[in-house]
């Protein structure tokens, strides 16, 4: 058995009750997921030996709180990278869907969470339910802060990029404005609002409202 076939069995309980602690029938989860019954029986064997699912005879199966994570972790990857998909490759969501349900399952949860940081936080209402927020970092750290507030020749590290607008994230993403580069304020125009940024062998000048889309952590 593979872990994405696993993987599928527990997402598919996981849309069925909607995160609530609701029993599913075997017969119903063999219909939404297009399986026999005899599949869904041996694979309940199988889940509720490694603890993910709770069964209780004539009553259904519901996930258990390890299968409950695992489910909404795999589910957090997924719209994490639909919305890198759609977003950035501008693919159609269709297909965009289709390609993250192939990816969830073998992306690592460090790689999910730079790409996640990399697009902007949070990813929209999708994640409500997960059991922690997509960043990799919290907010309100006193060493975080918008790169529109660091004085000149302070230097920080890219901690996560967030704006209200999706375009300002997908433009400083194609400029190299990615969590983990290094970022230094070299100076601050006339009118005060834009900044000169040196980030690796390049001088950059943001506007305001994009340099206040860059958070960086001065620990570094």
């Amino acid at each position: 058995m593979t872990s994405g076939n696993r993987e599928d069995y527990l997402i598919s309980i996981l849309r069925l009750t909607s995160d609530e602690e609701k029993n599913v029938k075997t017969t119903e989860l063999a219909s939404f997921m297009g399986v026999s019954p005899a599949s869904v029986t041996e694979m309940i064997k199988t889940l509720s030996g490694e603890g993910l699912v709770v069964y209780e005879r004539y009553k259904g199966l519901r996930l258990s709180d390890k299968g409950m994570s695992m489910a909404r972790q795999v589910r957090k990857k997924h719209h994490v990278l639909e919305r890198f998909l759609t977003e950035y490759l501008e693919m159609d969501h269709m297909d965009a869907h289709d390609e993250a349900h192939r990816m969830e399952h073998s992306i690592s949860d460090s790689a999910s969470i730079r790409i996640c940081n990399m697009i902007g936080n949070p990813i929209d209402d999708d994640c409500i339910g997960c059991p922690q927020p997509c960043k990799s970092y919290t907010k309100g750290e006193k060493d975080i802060v918008q790169l529109n507030t660091i004085p000149k020749n302070k230097t920080g590290r890219i901690s996560y990029l967030s704006s209200e607008n999706p375009d300002i994230v997908k433009n400083l993403t194609a400029i190299g404005f990615v969590p983990g580069r290094y970022v230094k304020i070299e100076s601050i125009l006339m009118d005060g609002r834009d900044r000169v940024i040196r980030i690796g062998d390049n001088s950059i000048v943001l506007s305001f409202p994009m340099a206040s889309a860059v958070f960086v952590d001065l620990k570094g």
